[in-house]
């Protein structure tokens, strides 16, 4: 009897070790899903442009070479076909990845303008620090979302989130060109007497790059073009962004502009 007891014991046991350990709930937050934090990660890097703020190396003391780049305002953009750098001389643009916290940049490709040397040593100290392996935290809240980028000597870089146009509009934008008149014109604007409009021409190219001939006829823009500080006495065309604002609030346009970059730069008429 004491042995059928016995091994009845045994059997019980050895059932209760191999049974199946109960998984988690679905939705469960005992274990964080790393794909979908990295894809959740992945989405707030796009969602905005990342504004410099400051940069310290492993220390703690301030990257002096980098102020500038606080100055001047540095700012990266992440996109599906890579990572773009403005704010130094030139713009900077290269591949890179995310996952489970680590960013990794490619090489640094970039344009070839000269300017004074102070930026042209931003440009290098740049591409010194955003290379290869950089570890992401991301904090604060979707209205003031801050980035720190920590390189692979300690040095840490802070950024502070910008809404894209994208981001802001709802919609993806669609790339024209518009010619600006050197002088702007009195117009009649439904809100504001006496208003002074940007006098603006729509421009197309052909597949070569040409420019076709333009239209006679100027139109006023009755708002501004957003990253775009008219000069006068100066002709220019620009190539911009073209938005359907969703929801805009009250008396904002439903069309917004935005400043993608400057093609051509005439200022004669301010010279007569």
């Amino acid at each position: 009897m004491k042995k059928t007891i016995l091994l009845a014991s045994v059997c019980a046991a050895l059932l209760s070790a191999c049974a199946p350990t109960t998984s988690p709930r679905e939705g469960s937050s005992a274990m964080p899903d790393s794909a979908t934090t990295s894809a959740a990660t992945q989405s707030s890097l796009s969602a905005y442009h990342w504004r410099l703020t400051a940069a310290t190396d492993a220390a703690g003391k301030s990257i002096a070479a980098l102020q500038k780049g606080v100055e001047h305002q540095v700012r990266l953009t992440f996109k599906d076909d890579g990572l773009n750098i403005r704010g130094g001389c030139n713009a900077q643009f290269g591949g890179y990845t995310y996952k489970s916290g680590v960013l990794t940049i490619a090489n640094l490709a970039s344009t070839m303008k000269a300017c004074e040397q102070s930026l042209m040593q931003l440009d290098a100290e740049i591409a010194q620090r955003l290379k290869g392996d950089l570890r992401v935290t991301l904090s604060g809240d979707k209205a003031e979302p801050a980035l720190d980028l920590t390189t692979q000597d300690g040095s840490v870089l802070k950024f502070v989130g910008e809404p894209t146009p994208e981001t802001l509009y709802g919609s993806a934008g669609q790339i024209m060109f518009l010619e600006v008149a050197a002088k702007r014109a009195e117009c009649s604007h439904p809100m504001i007497p006496h208003y002074q409009c940007l006098m603006v021409r729509e421009r197309k190219f052909n597949d070569a790059g040409i420019a076709l001939p333009a239209p006679d006829k100027w139109q006023p823009l009755y708002q501004s073009i957003e990253g775009f500080e008219h000069q006068d006495g100066v002709r220019t065309v620009l190539r911009v962004k073209r938005y359907d604002w969703k929801n805009p609030p009250a008396d904002a346009p439903a069309k917004v502009y935005v400043l993608d970059m400057v093609v051509e730069q005439d200022a004669s008429a301010k010279r007569k």
